[in-house]
């Protein structure tokens, strides 16, 4: 699924903190109203839970796409109602058809 998002322009590596995202790549600080999810994917560890990960591709409003891999459950408590409200964790599986019409 990542490699299918990468050629669809989601290169930048997003990382989560309680509040925003951070992009490394653009040394950018981006907050919830400046960037969009355009699809998730949940990917479900059976014989560790704490293991679970979202892969979601975001856009910012610039047009710029990245992506950002999260846990789902361990650190939940360590993020702000915006965020979680932005990133609506949600355990229905996503396709990759979902961003073929995102795109």
């Amino acid at each position: 699924v990542l490699n299918e998002l990468k050629r669809k322009e989601y290169k930048l590596k997003f990382i989560r903190v309680a509040t925003l995202l951070y992009c490394n790549e653009l040394r950018q600080w981006i907050m919830p109203e400046n960037f969009n999810i355009d699809g998730t994917y949940y990917f479900e560890e059976t014989e560790s839970p704490d293991a679970d990960r979202m892969l979601y591709a975001i856009s910012l409003s610039q047009g710029i796409k990245g992506f950002l891999i999260d846990t789902c459950t361990v650190y939940m408590d360590n993020i702000s109602s915006e965020m979680m409200q932005k990133l609506k964790f949600n355990k229905a599986i996503s396709t990759i058809d979902s961003i073929n019409t995102a795109a």
